[in-house]
């Protein structure tokens, strides 16, 4: 069965309006998930045992369950307790602790593939720890992990589809209420899938300007 490009251009404003609503999700996301890595790691590495095993144990719970299954909890667990939260709070808040967890790791890797000997140097001139790491050590790991993060930002963009599961107009659920009207199954999705991958492309092409710059910087 030929593709019907004229169905896929009436389609098309219907899912750019779940576009906006899969932008205003995933950009906060991405960004949080960025900055929540950072306390994470923090944990992580930190001198407490206490600490780094109750950090620890976070990230386990979070990297290994599904984000789907997170979802659900913080939505229908939210209404149990009293405090229900809209869709697109619960979906926000499952993607940024999980990815968080995971971008913790990232930062942690980048931290340990800076030589120990760069913050003695600093140390050496007088540096407190504390400014060694934030002046020395961690610039040259933030540049190393870009790369990671882009990648982890593109696994943040495809896991917005799984909020129209909890009702979330974002691409997704446009694209699945399309198909229960139409049932025109095959030009909806493959819609979607090039705006999935053009958003994805942007992103990328982002990121990897930022890598450069980092580079020369």
């Amino acid at each position: 069965m030929p593709l019907d490009l004229g169905f896929v251009s009436r389609i098309a404003p219907t899912l750019a309006q779940g576009l906006l609503t899969t932008l205003a999700l995933a950009i906060p996301a991405i960004a949080l998930s960025t900055l929540w890595g950072v306390p994470v790691v923090m944990g992580l590495m930190a001198r407490s045992r206490a600490v780094a095993r109750l950090t620890g144990a976070y990230v386990e719970v979070v990297r290994n369950t599904p984000v789907l299954v997170q979802m659900f909890f913080i939505f229908f667990g939210s209404g149990v307790l009293g405090y229900p939260l809209s869709g697109f709070v619960a979906a926000l808040l499952s993607l940024v602790l999980q990815n968080g967890a995971y971008v913790a790791e990232i930062y942690r890797g980048g931290i340990r593939s800076i030589t120990q000997r760069q913050a003695e140097a600093g140390l050496a001139l007088g540096l407190t720890p504390r400014r060694a790491f934030r002046i020395i050590v961690l610039p040259q790991a933030l540049r190393k992990v870009i790369p990671s993060l882009s990648n982890q930002g593109i696994l943040i963009i495809k896991d917005t589809s799984l909020a129209a599961t909890i009702s979330v107009a974002e691409m997704t659920f446009q694209a699945r209420l399309l198909a229960d009207r139409t049932a025109a199954v095959f030009e909806i999705f493959f819609t979607l899938a090039l705006f999935y991958l053009a958003l994805t492309a942007v992103f990328s092409g982002s990121m990897r300007l930022l890598e450069r710059r980092a580079r020369i910087a």
